[in-house]
C-alpha cells in the first residue's frame, strides 16, 4: 500500500506534466490561428479557467489534418488521471470501527464506488503513456511552424 508521501509525489508529477501537456495544446491552437504564440489569445482565452481541457482537445482533433487517433484518446485517459490525482483523494475510513486495526484507509473511486482507486497503478499508465504523447503534441506544434527552444536557449547573456 503507497503511503501518503508517494502519493503526493504521483499527483505533483501528474499535475505538473498535464498542466505542460495543456501548455503545449494552447500553442498549438494559437499557432494554427494565429501563426505564432500570441500572448493575448493565451492568456484572456485559453488560459481561463472556463476553457476547459476537453475543449482545446476537441480543437486540435479538428484543426490536425489525419490526427492520431491514438494519441487522442491517451490524451482524454491523461486528462482522466490527472482529475483522479486532483479530485478523488478523500480518504474514507471502511470498518465497524475505525480505530479498529482491522480498519482500511480508502480513496473511493467515483466511477466504481464497491473499490478504491489504485494510485500506483494510474501514475504508472500516465508515465508509460504521456511521453509519446508530449512527443506527438511537440511535432504537430512544429508542423504548423512553432519552434521549439530549451530552456537554456533563454539563459544564455
Amino acid at each position: 500500500m503507497l503511503n501518503d508521501e508517494s502519493i503526493s509525489r504521483f499527483r505533483s508529477e501528474v499535475i505538473e506534466r498535464t498542466i505542460n501537456l495543456e501548455w503545449i495544446m494552447n500553442v498549438i491552437i494559437s499557432q494554427h490561428y494565429f501563426g505564432k504564440v500570441f500572448r493575448p489569445f493565451l492568456l484572456e482565452v485559453l488560459y481561463d479557467e472556463y476553457c476547459p481541457f476537453a475543449l482545446k482537445r476537441r480543437v486540435i482533433e479538428k484543426i490536425v489534418p489525419d490526427p492520431d487517433k491514438r494519441k487522442m484518446e491517451a490524451l482524454n485517459r491523461i486528462n482522466t488521471i490527472r482529475n483522479y490525482f486532483a479530485h478523488c483523494n478523500q480518504v474514507l475510513v471502511e470498518g465497524a470501527d475505525p480505530t479498529s486495526p482491522s480498519a482500511v484507509s480508502i480513496a473511493v473511486d467515483p466511477r466504481r464506488l464497491d473499490r478504491g482507486i489504485d494510485f500506483e497503478k494510474l501514475h504508472q499508465e500516465f508515465v508509460q503513456i504521456a511521453g509519446p504523447v508530449e512527443t506527438y503534441l511537440a511535432e504537430v506544434f512544429q508542423s504548423k511552424g512553432g519552434q521549439m527552444t530549451k530552456d537554456e536557449d533563454y539563459k544564455k547573456p
